[in-house]
């Protein structure tokens, strides 16, 4: 049976390395096509651990996903890094005040995602650096050898979700041990697409947890923005039937390593 799951586990791996290196071809292809595929959901138990740079991240980029994932009762770990005061204007409040409504918020969508499993790091603003981060709390979190990580993608236009794939760079190249399958999710740019997650059953609990962010759709309407790319990805699936769907540039960690090093590390 082992050798079964480890032929499976090759088989799988030799698929993803085979789209990353068709997505790398786009750029000189014009004439290439590359079709996200379904995201799987069967098989054993996983391990998945959730990268956020800031709360509402993970529940804008994958919460449908983790819905999923929690329905066939995989273990997850969401691990929180940014302190978020900078993301509320505020006047009036001091940072302990700011920093308490979003970590509120941040419990409110966990409780709604159905995960216990939380760390906050904490970190100011400051603190998203290249330079900065010393990276001992995401070693830790690495140790644990998650089967499956999620995390903002690569291809994000937002500093700090950069600066985070920056830090897993790092930490992967220090722990060549541990190699889970990397799915970066999209918040502020669309991506480049390899797979996809039907989340059509699940769009009112991603709805739920959305909402418990209400300090940050005063002032942009992220429920509206998110649904909209959550509904243009269903067309990946084709047909009537996926209403909603989550997209990700999922890759092996040797090869997000590669493509990483040369995007972000040159």
């Amino acid at each position: 049976m082992t050798g079964v799951r480890q032929l499976m586990e090759y088989l799988s791996l030799r698929r993803l390395r085979m789209r990353a290196r068709q997505i790398g071809e786009l750029a000189f292809d014009p004439e290439a096509t590359v079709y996200p595929r379904p995201v799987e959901f069967n098989g054993q138990s996983q391990r998945v651990l959730v990268l956020t740079p800031h709360a509402d991240d993970e529940t804008f980029g994958a919460g449908g996903a983790l819905l999923r994932h929690r329905d066939r009762g995989d273990v997850i770990t969401v691990a929180l890094f940014s302190d978020n005061v900078a993301s509320i204007d505020g006047e009036g409040m001091t940072a302990e005040e700011k920093r308490d409504v979003r970590e509120r918020e941040f419990h409110a969508a966990m409780d709604v995602l159905g995960i216990d499993d939380r760390l906050l790091l904490r970190l100011g603003n400051s603190a998203f650096d290249s330079d900065v981060y010393s990276g001992s709390e995401l070693r830790q979190l690495i140790e644990k050898e998650p089967d499956v990580l999620y995390l903002p993608s690569l291809f994000d236009n937002h500093h700090d979700h950069r600066i985070l794939n920056i830090w897993l760079l790092r930490t992967l190249r220090e722990i060549p041990g541990v190699r889970p399958i990397i799915r970066g999710f999209e918040v502020w740019s669309p991506l480049p697409a390899t797979s996809a997650a039907d989340i059509t059953h699940h769009i009112e609990h991603k709805r739920e947890a959305m909402r418990c962010y209400a300090s940050q759709q005063d002032a942009i309407d992220y429920m509206h923005h998110i649904e909209g790319l959550n509904a243009y990805r269903a067309m990946t699936f084709g047909g009537r039937g996926a209403r909603y769907a989550e997209a990700f540039h999922e890759l092996p960690a040797d090869a997000y390593l590669e493509l990483g090093i040369s995007v972000l590390l040159k």
